[in-house]
């Protein structure tokens, strides 16, 4: 199964809409950009064919699934969060890739 496909069966996949756009998101929120101890929720991969996306989804990176910023490092790298349970964590470059949609509170 190719990662287009993986990403296609859970839900990560831009309408015609969106495809001429950057990303499928209007406000464009990465995980990257939330605060500490903010929670959002996963909506989905800037690009859901990059390599690391797969490896991703397997990791947590959900569509629909609940993620917090913990921490991060001195110098902002790498970033450590919370998601099914587990602390992960990724790099800024990671981070940046994974669209959310931030949640009150």
């Amino acid at each position: 199964m190719s990662i287009l496909q993986l990403a296609q069966r859970f839900g990560f996949t831009l309408s015609e809409k969106a495809a001429d756009k950057a990303c499928a998101y209007e406000d464009n929120a990465t995980l990257a950009d939330l605060k500490l101890g903010q929670p959002a929720q996963v909506m989905g991969f800037q690009n859901a064919e990059h390599p690391s996306a797969q490896r991703l989804m397997q990791l947590g990176m959900i569509k629909g699934e609940n993620i917090e910023l913990l921490r991060s490092a001195p110098g902002g790298d790498p970033m450590e969060y919370r998601v099914m349970g587990y602390n992960l964590s990724l790099r800024r470059a990671e981070a940046a890739e994974i669209l959310v949609a931030n949640q009150p509170g």
